[in-house]
């Protein structure tokens, strides 16, 4: 092969990969993110729950609803 190939292949070689430490990099911060984001939904489904746990359900037993 001549060096101008050589060059290219090397110059070619070196760019993916940087593309690809790129791309990793990315996807590592991408998965952080979503493990947070998984965190905090967790966190408010809890939240939620609870706030659903103290809501009555239905009128009391003995008391007769507004419209009468």
């Amino acid at each position: 092969m001549s060096d101008e190939k050589i060059q290219k292949l090397e110059e070619t070689v070196s760019h993916l990969v940087q593309e690809n430490t790129d791309l990793s990099d990315t996807v590592a911060k991408q998965w952080k993110q979503i493990d947070l984001l998984e965190l905090r939904l967790k966190r408010l489904e809890d939240r939620l729950s609870s706030v659903e746990d103290e809501i009555p359900t239905g009128p009391p037993a003995n008391e007769k609803p507004p419209h009468y």
